[in-house]
């Protein structure tokens, strides 16, 4: 049997059997997560730039002193949608969000609930659900996007970039 590397215009068939092999790895796509919660520090300087409203708690668009690395709080869906977007982001969805806090990978530095984009029809109103307090792995909260209050935080995720170079490989044209 032929390999899959050089391809031929006489060798389609064979190309056919290296996808079933390759197609799985083609479509992978993963989620990066920011290491912890967006803090203050990061917060303003989306502020900043974008002019956007400061959490109430900020005093003169300011947060209180030596609470530059805490959570930022006090922020609804859209305030923690709006600054993911400016980092190049996204919230995160619930399941995304609980396979890596049961995987051990979520760095916490504040007992909160974080935004997660995921809609939940409760009686046909939608609520956004939110994730884990403290140590906990748990996404059973529901809060109205509009909502905010002094356990509400964030982190982002950004995509990675999916495998698709694999076409290129048959070709040898692979740019990395």
């Amino acid at each position: 049997m032929k390999s899959c590397g050089k391809m031929g215009a006489k060798n389609a068939r064979l190309l056919d059997r290296c996808w079933v092999f390759f197609l799985p790895v083609y479509f992978l796509v993963a989620a990066a997560f920011d290491s912890s919660e967006v803090t203050n520090g990061e917060y303003l300087k989306f502020v900043l730039a974008t002019r956007h409203t400061a959490p109430d708690y900020w005093s003169h668009g300011r947060y209180p002193k030596g609470k530059d690395d805490d959570p930022v709080v006090l922020v609804n869906f859209h305030d923690a949608a709006a600054y993911c977007r400016w980092v190049g982001r996204r919230l995160p969805i619930v399941d995304e969000w609980k396979a890596t806090c049961e995987g051990g990978k979520l760095k916490k530095r504040g007992d909160i609930w974080e935004w997660t984009s995921t809609d939940v029809d409760m009686g046909g109103q939608i609520y956004k659900a939110l994730c884990g307090p403290g140590n906990s792995c748990d996404c059973s909260h529901r809060y109205l996007a509009e909502w905010k209050n002094e356990v509400k935080g964030f982190r982002c995720v950004q995509d990675s970039t999916p495998v698709t170079w694999l076409p290129g490989l048959f070709q040898g044209k692979v740019f990395l």
